[in-house]
This record gives C-alpha cells, sequence and structure tokens, in this order.
C-alpha cells in the first residue's frame, strides 16, 4: 500500500511525531517486515539493555483516507512515538526500492511501439473497436485503466468498457487488440493493484518506462476518452526545489517545473503532467530521483530538527546537492496561562458537479500572549522575525480539551487533514450536528465558557445569533377617534429593525395553534431577518416577549395583517393587550414613545396600584371600606378613559354602595349631563331605590315597573338615576332606547350573558357614555359568559365570538390549557374587580368526577350477603382469639373478598360462587362502553384485578368493541399505548398496578376505575396518566360502585373519617389499631338492616363450616 508522510503526520500529535522523527534519524528502528502488500508492517525498536519494544501497524484505506492503527508494548500502547518511527522507516525503504534504475535497456518501449505502429498501419483504420488507456490520479498513485473503446468518426474514442489486463494472456487475443497492447497488458496484468478497484497501478523500478510506451501508443487519455485529454510524449522539463518555512518556523520542501507543469508523477524517475497542454515527460534536476521522491513526500520539518534533518539528507544522499534549510535560533518565551480560544467556522465545500454543501465546525487554539497555537500544532512562531518558543501548559490545555468533550464535541479528523490550516486544527464538531446542536450550544455553552476566560470567536458562522438591545413600541394617533397606530421594533448591533414583519412570518411555524406560553417561558426563539445591509441573519427572541406579541396578533387581526405590514392598529381597548408586554421579566425593558396621555393610560392598565385615590362624594352618607373606596378609584378610573368593568364582588360586600358612590361623584362634578340607567332583577329594583334614599338621596330617583309606568317615559331625563328589570327591557324597547345615558349599569348581570337572548339584544343597543355590570358570579358554566360580558362592555377586547373560542375557550374548557388561562385573566384584569378568594378562571377546569351506582340482585346480591356473614363471623372470632391489633390480615382478606363479590362472583373462589354467573357491575359497564364509544369518547379502564379484565375481555369480544390491555404480564409495553394514543382503538383495559406508574396517556378523555377504593392514592395516580398538564382533553373519571355494599360505605368512610381511610391504604405496615370493632360492625354490616334471608345465614354457615 503506498503511503506518505502526510499520511502518517495526519495521524500524530506534533509531540509524538518529533519524537518519533528522532527514533528515526538516529537509526534506532529495525527493518520493518511488511506483509499484504504494506497493509501490515511489524518491526523491533531496541530498548536499554535486551529489552525490545514490539511495534504491530495495521493500515487500512478508507474512501480516499489511509487509517493507521498502531499498537506497541510500551505504557502509551496506541499510534505512539514508536509507531512513527516504523512508519517513517518503512516510507524510507519504499522510496530507496523507487530509487534503484531500471535494468531494462532505456530503448525498449519506444522501439516495441515503433515497430507494432509500422505492422498495423494497414489494418488500423479499417477496425471499428481499439484499446485505450485512460490514466486517473488519486492518493493510491497513478492508475491506468485499459478500456474497449469506439472509433469515432470525428477523430478519438469512446471508451466503453474496462478491459482486464489478464485477459491478453489467458484468452484468445481480441481482434482489435495490437502486438503493442499485448505487451503492455501483460506489463499492466504484473502491476500492483488499487485497493478495491483492483486497476493496475504505475508502481515499480519500470514504471516511468511503462508510461512512456504508453504514451507513445496515441491512445493514452487523462481522465476519460470521451472528454478527457489525450496525452502525449513531452519534452524532458526542469524541476527545481526550495525550502518554505511556515509561521511555525517549520520548513517544507517547494517544488517547482519549469516550463510549468501542474502535476509530478511518483514514478520509479520523476515526471511531470502537463494536464493544461497534454504532455507528460521525464524531469530534470541535479538531485537523484529518490532524493526528490523524498522531498515531495518530506512532511514539515520542526526548527528543532532541520540540523538533523539536513545532515541525515546530506549523509544518504552524499553525491546530491541538498538543498540547504534555513537555520534559526529559537528564543523561549516567559510561562504564560494560556487562553482557551474558540472559533466557530461555516465552510462550504463545492464538488465537480458544481453541488455544494456547508458543514460547520468549532477550532481550539490557545493564546500565549499574542501567540495563538492548537492543540497538535509546534510550540515555535515566527513572531517580528524572530523564532518564539512557547513554554505550554499541557495541563490547561488538557483540561480545556476535556471542557469541550463534555461540552459533546467530537474530533473531526477528516476536518483536521482536509481543511487543518496552520493555525486552528484539529477541528472539532458534534455527533448529531444538526442546526439546533449548534443554538443550543451558543444559548448553553458560549455563557458558561465566556465566564470561564474562554475567547469565542465567529468567522463566517451561518449560526451566529444576535442579540436584542431593546425593544421600542411607537404610539401614533390616527384621525379616526380612539383609534392608534402601533410600531414594533427592536435595535440590534445599534440599528432599528421593524419587528412586526419578522413576526408575521414567524407565525407560519404554527399553523395548529401557538405553545403555551408557561411551556418556553425560559426557553429563545430564533428567527431569520435581513438588517439594513441586506444580509441574512438570526435573532434571538425570547419566548417571553414574542409569544404574547404573536397572541395579540392573532387575536386582533386573526392572523391575516397585510403581508410586509410594519404598523398595527388598535382601538382604544385593544391597546390595553399591549401593556402585557412590559410585564415580562426578562432583561430588555419595553421603551414605550407615544404622547403622555397614552403612556399614562398604558401605565395605569400594567399596574392598578398605580391608580389615584379620589375623594368620595361629599353627599355620601357612609364611609366607604378600604376595599369599597379601591372600588370607586377603580370606577373613576375607568370613566376618565372611557372604559368600562365588570364589579364581581362576593354578595354583601357591598357592589351597590360602590355604584351609588361613583353616581353620587359623577353628579357632584357635573359631569352627569344625562341620566343613568340600572338594569335589575324583578326582586333587587326595589333594593336600588332604598339603598339610593339611604346613601345617596341627593340623586333623583325614577323606578319604572308596574302597569303605571308609561307615563314616566317622557321624564327619564329628568332624573339621575332610572331603574327597570331586564323582563321589561324588551317591553320598554323603544322607549328606553329613545334616550341616551351617562351610564349603564347592569345588576345580576349574568341574565344577559346569552347575547342570543331577547334581554341582551336590547341591552347591547343602550346608547351610554360609560358601562357597568355587577355580578358576584361572572362565570357559572362556561367561558362563553365571560365573553358575553365583555362583548357587553368593550366590544372587541376579547375577539369576536369565533375568535374567543379558538383563542381562549377551546384551550381552556377543551384542553385544559393553564398558560391560557392566565393570559385571559391578564387580559381582563384590567376591568375586572372581584374581592374574593377565588378569582375567575383563574384554575384549570377541574375533573369531573361522578359515582355511577349500581344495586346487587337476585342470586349475586345473596352471594354478597353470605360472604359477608361468614367474614364477619370469621373476623369476629380471630379479633377474640388474638385481639384486634393482630387480626389485621384476616380483616383485609375479608374486605377483599366482599369486594370480589361486588365486581363478579366469578373472582370469589368457593364453590357457593360457582352457580352464580350474573354480575350487576359487569352488566352496567356494558352498557356504558357502547354509547361512550359512539360519542367519540377515548376510555382508560382500570380495575386491580387482572381475571376481572379477562372476564371484561370475554363481553368485549362477544360485543365486537376493539380493545387494547395492559397487565404485569405485557412484556411489550409500547405497542398498546402507541396504538391507543394513535387512536386505532378507543379502549384501553389496564391492571392498577401496571398502569400506575410510567404512562402519559393524553389522548383519553374518559377514566373508568370498575372497582376503586382499595388504595386512592393508587387509583389518583392512575387517573393522572390521562389528566395532567398539556392533556388534550376534558377528563371524566366515573367510578362504578355497589349501591350499600362495603364499596359505598368505604366512600362514606373517607369523607367521614379520613384517618381510618388512611389507615386502611397502608396494607398492614403498621402492627397498632387501625380501626375499632365499631368500625368493622359498619364495613361489615349488611346491605339493608333486614338483609340476612334464611338462604344467606345458610350458606354462610355452610362456608364456615368449611373452615373457609
Amino acid at each position: 500500500m503506498i503511503f506518505t508522510s502526510t499520511d502518517i503526520a495526519a495521524h500524530f500529535s506534533s509531540d509524538r511525531f518529533n519524537k518519533g522523527w528522532q527514533l528515526f534519524a538516529d537509526g534506532r528502528v529495525s527493518t520493518p517486515n511488511i506483509q499484504r502488500g504494506g497493509e501490515l508492517i511489524t518491526a523491533l525498536i531496541p530498548q536499554a539493555g535486551s529489552r525490545q519494544l514490539r511495534v504491530y501497524v495495521r493500515m487500512d484505506r478508507v474512501k480516499n483516507d489511509i487509517v493507521i492503527n498502531g499498537e506497541c508494548s510500551c505504557a502509551t500502547r496506541k499510534n505512539c512515538e514508536h509507531v512513527a518511527a516504523v512508519l517513517l522507516q518503512a516510507l524510507e525503504d519504499q522510496q530507496k526500492l523507487l530509487a534503484k534504475k531500471d535494468a531494462a535497456p532505456p530503448s525498449m518501449a519506444r522501439e516495441t511501439a515503433g515497430e507494432s505502429r509500422n505492422k498495423a498501419a494497414t489494418i488500423r483504420a479499417q477496425r471499428q473497436q481499439a484499446l485505450v488507456y485512460i490514466l486517473r490520479l488519486d492518493e493510491t498513485g497513478v492508475l491506468i485503466e485499459p478500456c474497449v473503446a469506439r472509433r469515432l468518426l470525428r477523430g478519438g474514442h469512446s471508451a466503453v468498457r474496462y478491459y482486464e489486463p489478464g485477459r491478453a494472456t489467458s484468452h484468445t487475443p481480441a481482434r482489435f487488440l495490437e502486438p503493442v497492447d499485448l505487451e503492455l497488458l501483460s506489463a499492466l496484468d504484473r502491476s500492483p493493484r488499487a485497493p478495491g478497484t483492483g486497476i493496475p497501478l504505475l508502481d515499480g523500478p519500470h514504471s516511468a518506462l511503462l508510461l512512456e510506451a504508453l504514451l507513445v501508443t496515441g491512445r493514452c487519455y487523462f481522465e476519460a476518452a470521451e472528454w478527457g485529454l489525450r496525452l502525449s510524449p513531452g519534452s524532458a522539463r526542469r524541476i527545481e526545489f526550495q525550502w518554505q518555512m511556515d509561521d511555525f518556523g517549520c520548513q517544507r520542501a517547494d517544488w517547482r517545473i519549469t516550463p510549468e507543469a501542474n502535476t509530478l508523477l511518483p514514478l520509479s524517475a520523476p515526471w511531470y503532467l502537463d494536464s493544461h497542454n497534454g504532455q507528460c515527460g521525464p524531469l530534470q534536476s541535479d538531485l537523484q530521483p529518490g532524493l526528490i521522491h523524498e522531498l515531495v513526500n518530506l512532511p514539515a520539518v520542526p526548527p528543532e530538527q532541520s540540523d538533523k534533518v539536513q545532515q541525515r539528507l546530506q549523509r544518504i544522499w552524499p553525491e546530491s546537492a541538498v538543498p540547504p534549510l534555513r537555520q534559526l535560533e529559537i528564543e523561549t518565551a516567559p510561562r504564560l496561562k494560556p487562553v482557551p480560544c474558540l472559533h466557530l467556522t461555516t465552510v462550504e465545500e463545492q464538488d465537480w458537479a458544481e453541488w455544494s454543501e456547508q458543514y460547520d465546525f468549532a477550532s481550539l487554539s490557545f493564546d500565549y500572549g499574542g501567540i495563538e497555537l492548537s492543540r497538535i500544532t509546534p510550540s515555535t512562531r515566527i513572531k517580528e522575525g524572530r523564532l518564539i518558543r512557547v513554554q505550554r501548559d499541557n495541563k490547561a490545555e488538557k483540561a480545556a480539551l476535556n471542557r469541550l468533550h463534555q461540552l459533546g464535541f467530537e474530533e473531526d479528523e477528516a476536518w483536521s487533514r482536509h481543511i487543518g490550516g496552520d493555525c486552528f486544527f484539529p477541528e472539532f464538531d458534534f455527533p448529531d450536528s444538526e442546526t439546533e446542536v449548534w443554538l443550543d450550544f451558543q444559548l448553553e455553552a458560549v455563557p458558561a465558557l465566556r465566564a470561564e476566560g474562554w475567547r469565542i470567536a465567529f468567522d463566517h458562522f451561518r449560526y451566529h445569533l444576535s442579540e436584542v438591545s431593546n425593544w421600542v413600541c411607537d404610539v401614533d394617533r390616527l384621525e379616526q377617534k380612539d383609534w392608534f397606530s402601533v410600531g414594533l421594533g427592536v435595535e440590534v448591533d445599534g440599528q432599528h429593525t421593524d419587528l412586526l414583519p419578522i413576526l408575521l412570518e414567524f407565525l407560519g411555524r404554527f399553523p395548529h395553534g401557538l405553545p403555551d406560553r408557561e411551556a418556553v417561558e425560559t426557553e429563545h426563539f430564533i428567527v431569520p431577518f435581513t438588517d439594513k445591509q441586506e444580509e441574512q441573519r438570526l435573532l434571538r427572541l425570547p419566548a417571553a416577549r414574542v409569544l404574547p406579541l404573536l397572541e395579540i396578533l392573532l387575536e386582533i387581526y386573526d392572523g391575516a395583517a397585510p403581508a410586509g405590514s410594519t404598523q398595527l392598529h388598535f382601538n382604544r381597548v385593544q391597546l390595553a393587550s399591549l401593556t402585557a408586554l412590559d410585564r415580562m421579566d426578562d432583561d430588555s425593558h419595553l421603551q414605550w414613545r407615544a404622547d403622555d396621555d397614552i403612556r399614562q393610560l398604558a401605565g395605569r392598565l400594567r399596574d392598578l396600584d398605580g391608580i389615584p385615590e379620589v375623594a368620595p362624594p361629599a353627599g355620601l352618607m357612609t364611609k366607604l371600606r378600604p376595599y369599597q373606596q379601591q372600588g370607586l378609584d377603580w370606577l373613576q378610573f375607568l370613566r376618565e378613559y372611557g372604559l368600562a368593568g365588570i364589579l364581581a364582588d362576593d354578595m354583601g360586600l357591598g357592589k351597590t354602595v360602590q355604584a351609588l358612590a361613583h353616581l353620587l361623584l359623577e353628579k357632584e362634578a357635573g359631569r352627569s349631563d344625562r341620566p343613568s340607567l340600572v338594569i335589575a332583577p324583578t326582586s333587587l329594583m326595589f333594593n336600588w331605590r332604598h339603598e339610593a334614599e339611604r346613601f345617596a338621596p341627593q340623586l333623583k330617583v325614577l323606578v319604572l315597573h308596574g302597569p303605571k309606568r308609561k307615563e314616566f317615559f317622557l321624564s327619564i331625563a329628568e332624573h339621575d338615576l332610572v331603574i327597570t328589570t331586564y323582563p321589561l327591557l324588551a317591553r320598554d324597547r323603544n322607549a328606553l332606547l329613545a334616550q341616551r345615558y351617562h351610564l349603564v349599569i347592569l345588576d345580576e348581570a349574568q341574565v344577559v350573558k346569552n347575547p342570543k337572548a331577547q334581554a341582551g339584544r336590547v341591552a347591547r343597543e343602550i346608547d351610554a357614555r360609560h358601562r357597568l355590570c355587577l355580578t358576584g358570579t361572572p362565570l357559572e358554566n362556561h367561558l362563553g359568559e365571560l365573553w358575553s360580558l365583555f362583548d357587553f362592555l368593550l366590544p372587541g377586547l376579547l375577539g369576536n365570538s369565533k375568535q374567543f373560542r379558538r383563542f381562549f375557550r377551546t384551550p381552556i374548557e377543551k384542553n385544559g390549557s393553564e398558560a391560557v388561562s392566565h393570559r385571559l385573566s391578564r387580559r381582563i384584569r384590567p376591568f375586572l374587580v372581584r374581592r374574593t378568594k377565588q378569582q375567575v378562571a383563574a384554575e384549570l377546569p377541574p375533573k369531573t368526577e361522578i359515582i355511577q351506582s349500581v344495586a346487587l340482585e337476585g342470586r349475586q346480591r345473596e352471594l354478597y350477603e353470605t360472604v359477608r356473614l361468614a367474614m364477619h363471623h370469621r373476623v369476629r372470632e380471630e379479633i377474640e382469639r388474638q385481639g384486634l391489633a393482630r387480626s389485621h390480615i384476616v380483616v383485609l382478606d375479608a374486605l377483599l373478598k366482599l369486594r370480589q363479590v361486588c365486581c363478579h362472583p366469578g373472582l370469589v373462589k368457593m364453590e357457593k360462587a360457582q352457580p352464580v354467573k350474573q354480575s350487576a357491575k359487569l352488566s352496567m359497564l356494558m352498557e356504558m362502553l357502547p354509547e361512550m364509544i359512539e360519542e367519540g369518547r377515548r376510555i382508560l379502564l382500570f380495575s386491580q384485578f387482572t381475571e376481572m379484565l379477562g372476564l371484561i375481555e370475554d363481553e368485549l369480544k362477544k360485543a365486537g368493541i376493539g380493545y387494547v390491555k395492559l397487565t404485569g404480564r405485557t412484556r411489550d409495553r409500547e405497542n398498546p399505548v402507541r396504538r391507543f394514543q394513535d387512536g386505532e382503538t378507543p379502549l384501553f383495559l389496564i391492571s392498577l398496578k401496571a398502569g400506575g406508574v410510567g404512562l402519559n396517556l393524553t389522548a383519553a378523555d374518559t377514566v373508568i376505575h370498575y372497582d376503586p377504593w382499595w388504595n386512592p392514592a393508587v387509583e389518583r395516580q392512575a387517573t393522572d396518566r390521562a389528566h395532567r398538564i398539556g392533556q388534550q382533553q376534558k377528563v371524566f373519571v366515573y367510578k362504578l360502585i355497589c349501591e350499600g355494599t362495603l364499596e359505598e360505605k368505604i366512600q362514606v368512610m373517607q369523607q367521614r373519617k379520613q384517618a381510618l381511610a388512611d389507615n386502611l391504604y397502608r396494607d398492614g405496615a403498621n402492627n397498632e389499631p387501625q380501626w375499632d370493632e365499631k368500625d368493622l360492625e359498619t364495613l361489615f354490616g349488611p346491605l339493608d338492616k333486614d338483609e340476612e334471608s334464611g338462604t344467606a345465614v345458610h350458606n354462610a354457615e355452610d362456608y364456615i363450616c368449611q373452615g373457609r
């Protein structure tokens, strides 16, 4: 196998390679034993005394790369300096072999080719086929590929297929072969073959002569016959060498051919390839061919080795004028602590078909006082014309390397060889080098590395994130009253960037709705944007900022803002939505650029505690309590900014008094130049009048009620306060709508929660400056009621009905989204005051638990009484014999048997139970399941008893109901879970023990506990398989309870005596008495007081006599 010193150097650190070079230069390596065409190399290296190190090297070719795996008997074991030394010695032996002169006469090739050409000249033109020779270059050397070709009418050849050289001697020669082809094919057949392809290699002492003979045929092509270049013999050219020194003081032999040729061919004698002019020819030099070959393949010579290398070259090649290496004195720099430097880079590789691919990697280097070195580059560096040796801190460098490994980096050897420059190789990348990996690295690891003193640089890195330095909200008034133009922007690197176009494009990432804000609050979104210089960049935006903005865009525009928009249009109510943006916890504060009154409104909507306190009206005949004063302040704030709200204090806290104080204050300030209208239930209308007379006697009140109310319609405008009722709204519609009002108040406003009801429609038509709702229950049944109230008060705050259902009601009520619930609470907070422990919509709607009772009948009922009497007798005997504290196991066993009777008589292992086949609970279950499945429900059915699940299975098969099952014996848990989650089956049978942990069955919307009671903690854990954060369905939990039995008594006992219930579920872990005899008498009590029938008593006696 052909290899070069470059292949060797790529597999060793500079330190080990230098040590190996020293061992090789000192002649410490025995002659290597090369086997299997160079794939295996063994050698001995003498040590002190009689000890020898054994070195074993295996070389493989993977694609286009040489892979070296060396082992040594030294302490290092793998690819040590001894392995490097053996490889260098093997390389020198190979070069000496190539340098030997060919014993064959130099004129053989020319004479043979000329003679053959003369003899075949007359018949060549008649032949349709010919043999051509394709010359190719790769890492293995110069390849010659014989091919059968067609002669083209326009001249030249078109290669058809490969022609194996051995066929010329083992078969009758093909008619198109000329005599010279037979000789050339014979020579190629004896040549080495390229690994993998088997194509002949020009290698060995006759390789130069063989190439010359191939060129003389006129049928030798470079790369391909169809489009490749035909090669011809060229005249000799001269090659000269000189040493080039790099930034580290390392010197490499640099060759130059005159006239210019682009390739030096590794043959027995130095030849060139001029692929531009289609010529190959010999090279002339004052140096011997072997020395030229060695110089071409010589790795960079470190400065400390330059003198020894010079002497070695002169010793081996005394007859050649070896170009002298430059000798520089080395200055040692002071010892410094290195600064780890990590360079993130993206490069683009382009192949011959002009198809390109980008690669991302990191380069590790170390800064020693302005001299930057990689981990494996030499420790010397040219600086200001001097050669400086850096005193490396190997411990610190190794710690930095380990730190990268901790972060998940791996060394990429391919990049080290191909693009590893003089400074920053080897390169590192992640095993899974996806975009998210690099972004996560910048978000999490880069700040930590910088805090540790690392320097991070980005060199044309396509994933370099830009940070937002400031958020700006520009608000301007529009000509249309109460409408505003809002522009959103960010500052990035000192440049202002409009954010709205970015966000509108970003919305496309969420076709199925936005994620919950709380679920991503600590994460960031990465969005592309174009800066002022029209360059594409990545912008890092905190999710806590972006999600509220996206929510506003979706809710107000329903995602349909004009493409390219840079501004939003908000009305006064919608402007309140933006106030939530300034309550984020990130470091970037929102800068408001607007008129003072707009800024003041935004500030007060953002912070209700900042609402100024107002003096109560002078004519108010009571002293307001602190919370009532706060309510008055809030009502005045809403009036000042033309807003509306809901006063939702609990009953008895004085909602009416606060409203009257507000009305009286408006009258005293001269602002209520119109009457105010109160709409209340009939039962409350006179309460309003009495309260006004008591606390605000200055208000002139009119009550519209009774058949004579129409007489007062014309005097409505003369009063401060007009009171009517909901039933009269439709009847008095024309009269009420004819008047314009200062304030309209809906008391017990839940009456108009149905927007389609007649009262609700009339109330929305009333013309009033301000609106107020009073209710103790703004939300009774569903969120649609809340939307109805705010649609009356502040149309647009929660969008239209369709938008509210999409963005709030469905996520909260159906999906149980706590995040959306909090968002809704934040949205309505400035407009709803409720003094109570429970806030509207503050919590997830609780799961609905339903007790489904069933009565035992017939023989199952008799069996229950039989077992109950027998077990009661047995328990009492055991207590008399051993005492209550030591009877725990007997008690639990007795309770278990009663539960089994409730589930199905088939679970009871006694002779009297065998004839009983009916199960009331199972019958009820089989009535429930078809109806549930018809409604589209996804059901989890839990039972403690695996045998019970088997009985249920039998019934399901009879009914043709599909299901999956999971018990402790189920080996493949993943398949039934997947089938249920993917909707393949609507029913999942699960044993309580197997399903208590490790399951996340969020597709379920119904849970059935077939046999509840045994351990509520496990039962709750099973229910949580479906009901948990992020659930997709509202969960209904059914508990099947046999009426009057032990199951029902335990349920009652849990509520009455929780401590006893807790003890029951400890499964006998405590030896202390866990219940008293009174509790046991309750548990073992009959189904009814007079239940002890003669049959049950008789059966119980038989059961007791059997010793069961």
